[in-house]
């Protein structure tokens, strides 16, 4: 009996909702809701450089290479985050993720943003890949680009073929 009358319930709570979607679509067609959008045709002159707080951007069309906005589009600037993550699709391409990676000297001794790798040491490839990508550890891509290319020259001639 028990089990008949969940099932009863559940019957309930469905014709509930089903003229509660009714009830809601005759409200609609009785008073309709307009949403109305109007163009400000002087809103490109509105949006101020100093709005958008990267030094550089750039908005392309993809399919005609078109811009449609640039700040500083001309100016050269290091490539950042993009090497970062073409180490990381590099590795994860011709890397296997349980390399055993030995560091190297020129891979402990990156400045600044670094995992403070020691020389000698060994790490799985799949964990300097997170240091890589979570903490943008300098040694780590280092050593990532000397396992996978053979050296970071070899392994810049990679990202630059990809």
């Amino acid at each position: 009996m028990f089990f008949y009358d969940k099932i009863q319930r559940e019957k309930q709570k469905r014709g509930y909702i089903k003229v509660k979607c009714i009830l809601f679509c005759i409200l609609l067609c009785l008073f309709p809701i307009t949403i109305t959008y109007t163009y400000d045709t002087y809103a490109e002159e509105e949006i101020k450089e100093t709005q958008l707080y990267a030094k550089a951007a750039v908005l392309m069309d993809a399919q005609s290479g078109r811009v449609l906005y640039a700040k500083n589009g001309e100016e050269v600037l290091p490539m950042a985050s993009t090497t970062k993550i073409m180490t990381c699709i590099l590795a994860l391409e011709y890397g296997n993720m349980e390399d055993v990676v030995t560091v190297s000297a020129y891979a402990a001794s990156q400045p600044k943003v670094h995992l403070g790798m020691v020389t000698g040491r060994e790490y799985y490839l799949k964990d300097l890949l997170y240091s890589l990508m979570l903490e943008s550890h300098n040694d780590s891509a280092v050593a990532i680009a000397e396992q996978v290319g053979g050296s970071v020259e070899v392994f810049a001639d990679m990202m630059n073929q990809k």
